[in-house]
């Protein structure tokens, strides 16, 4: 008897050194001359890379990299690539010790050395070449000085304003098919009680909706000149196809003459000097004042297709506080030069779990070209300056031949939180699908939306034209369900919290399919003049053909349930127990699964009790 139990002593603490030799440990007050063990952990990420990249990884083992509660700031970003891959059985984690959103990643750099300037403003010397377009304070997105001041509306959290409002402006601009449009700088008239602080900066920008009614998206110009007298000011701008007109609506940003505002921030390139008006009391120095210094904060990139990064799980991580910058996401090359706080490419069976994204300044997931079967699930995030999540494989004409080739397929998003989205860009969603197959999106919490919930745009050819493209991946096979949608197109119109573009010619065979989804309250602030927001917008004559709607319940959108550009979208739809038709029956509707699940993490508030209906 003693020398069987002597024997099972002895097999136990051969399997604890096993797992001891699969985990390693990770600690803000580590050292990475430490081994890597609980009592002597190491400092970075980027050590424990190294260690696991040395373990065995063909053995049935997870390797584990814990990471204890605290505060990690990173010079770069934490790349991922395919030598750092798990195997089929055993996986590499890296994850938060100490439950989720306790070991915390930042792209940020805390900036002490404040001065006072005048008139509860600060400055601070910056290193040379620092420049960065949001700016933190204890966790609260600051932003450029502006005029007028922003006033945040509890109703609308994502809308921008307050706006002015253009009296006159720069007529259209449009052109005949093949003829170059007129080109030149642009124009508008202010009225005579919104002339703005003078004189102004070479820095100072116009950010528009043109058009007079073109509420779908804003523009950002450069500012040439304002004449205080006609109050006529001129911008840097191109086609301008149309036009500004009466009505548009504007603010002007980034220049010292506009700080006179709590949480405005300038930053003058010229003598590297940031200046700021906290929003806090006390000196800055106190505040947690920082800067961001990186636009990803984690990047998983293979070396291609054939060689993709697989089997790593990021569970329970924070994210937080990465720069933004005023470009439309599709002006990032649809993703490829984007930045976010997990950026992937080339990937398979990645995991993300449990993770809290907060404060990014561009998007929180993408997944950017080829990846497959990949899962994020009870994330938590918010506060994105543009996305929630992407998915996209549509690239620029020269790259068509190899995008072609790519898929981003079998990817699940599930049980996720996605809100505060589109904070520093208008142009935005909780969750994008551009030219991607069979992916799953479900039970879900999208909410507060500067504009889309989710929006799905695939491989047709010009407006009103040709068959569908091959130049591109289709956008098929899709599913929506189980989300709970609400208070989104905070800041623009001629929208749908759910919408589809560019999708489907007749007959096409890109069909997707939306189901279980309640969506409740979207509707813009009271100086939108465009469309105002729907549940469901079908754009695109003739290209979002064919799309199936099963047990959709829409109520209180400012604009319609559903509304297509031009009939034959929605005439083509396939609708079963919706809304917007009689005999709507409400028992088929799932609402206790609709949204977030119970095993929504309890430390990210857990399931949602808000109202679908």
């Amino acid at each position: 008897m003693i020398v069987k139990t002597m024997v099972s002593v002895l097999a136990l603490c051969s399997l604890a050194s096993i797992a001891t030799a699969t985990e390693f440990f990770v600690s803000p007050n580590g050292d990475d001359t430490n081994p890597g063990t609980t009592q002597r952990p190491f400092q970075t990420l980027a050590r424990a890379q190294q260690a696991v990249r040395k373990v065995d990884r063909t053995e049935s083992d997870d390797v584990v990299v814990n990471l204890a509660a605290g505060c990690y700031r990173l010079a770069k970003p934490f790349r991922l690539t395919e030598e750092d891959s798990g195997s089929n059985t055993c996986r590499v984690v890296y994850r938060s010790q100490d439950g989720p959103g306790k070991a915390r990643l930042l792209g940020s750099v805390p900036l002490v050395g404040w001065q006072e300037h005048h008139d509860g403003i600060w400055k601070i010397d910056l290193p040379e070449g620092m420049l960065f377009h949001t700016l933190f304070e204890n966790g609260q997105r600051a932003h450029k000085a502006r005029f007028p001041n922003y006033e945040h509306q509890p109703d609308f959290p994502t809308a921008r304003g307050r706006y002015l409002v253009a009296e006159d402006g720069t007529p259209k601009r449009y052109n005949k098919k093949g003829e170059k449009p007129p080109q030149g700088p642009g124009w508008l008239t202010y009225p005579v009680e919104d002339a703005p602080p003078a004189p102004l900066g070479s820095k100072t920008k116009l950010l528009i909706y043109t058009g007079g009614k073109c509420d779908w998206f804003r523009n950002v110009y450069n500012v040439k000149s304002i004449d205080p007298e006609t109050r006529k000011l001129v911008f840097e701008a191109n086609a301008l196809p149309f036009g500004v007109g009466a009505g548009a609506r504007f603010f002007l940003e980034d220049d010292l003459a506009f700080l006179d505002a709590p949480g405005e921030f300038h930053v003058d390139e010229s003598s590297n000097t940031l200046y700021y008006k906290p929003i806090g009391s006390g000196h800055p120095d106190t505040l947690c004042v920082a800067a961001p210094v990186m636009t990803r904060l984690i990047e998983i990139q293979g070396k291609s297709r054939e060689r993709c990064v697989e089997n790593i799980r990021i569970e329970g991580l924070a994210l937080e506080e990465t720069d933004g910058f005023p470009t439309p996401w599709w002006g990032t090359h649809y993703g490829r030069k984007d930045g976010a706080l997990i950026w992937m490419s080339n990937t398979q069976g990645i995991e993300v779990r449990q993770c809290h994204l907060n404060n990014g300044g561009r998007n929180g997931i993408m997944l950017i070209g080829h990846n497959l079967d990949n899962l994020v699930t009870r994330c938590w995030i918010e506060h994105m300056g543009v996305n929630g999540v992407t998915l996209c494989n549509r690239f620029s004409s020269s790259d068509e031949k190899k995008a072609t080739a790519d898929r981003c397929l079998g990817n699940r998003i599930h049980n996720c939180r996605i809100h505060n989205i589109g904070e520093i860009h208008t142009y935005a969603s909780c969750v994008n699908l551009f030219n991607v197959e069979n992916n799953d999106i479900g039970h879900c919490e999208l909410h507060d939306s500067v504009r889309y919930a989710v929006t799905l745009r695939g491989n047709t050819g010009d407006q009103y034209g040709p068959p569908v493209s091959t130049n591109h991946p289709p956008c098929k096979n899709n599913r929506m369900h189980h989300l709970r949608v609400y208070r989104c197109g905070q800041d623009g119109g001629d929208m749908g919290a759910l919408h589809c573009a560019n999708l489907n010619n007749p007959g096409g065979g890109c069909v997707n399919t939306f189901e279980q989804i309640t969506v409740v309250d979207c509707r813009a602030v009271p100086l939108m003049k465009d469309y105002a927001p729907d549940g469901i917008f079908l754009d695109w004559p003739k290209m979002s053909m064919d799309q199936v709607f099963r047990n959709i319940h829409i109520v209180r959108c400012q604009g319609r349930q559903i509304r297509s550009n031009r009939p034959e979208n929605a005439d083509s739809a396939l609708t079963e127990n919706v809304s917007w038709k009689d005999g709507f029956r409400e028992e088929l509707m799932d609402r206790e699964n609709i949204g977030l699940t119970d095993g929504f993490p309890v430390d990210y508030g857990g399931k949602s009790s808000v109202p679908t209906k």
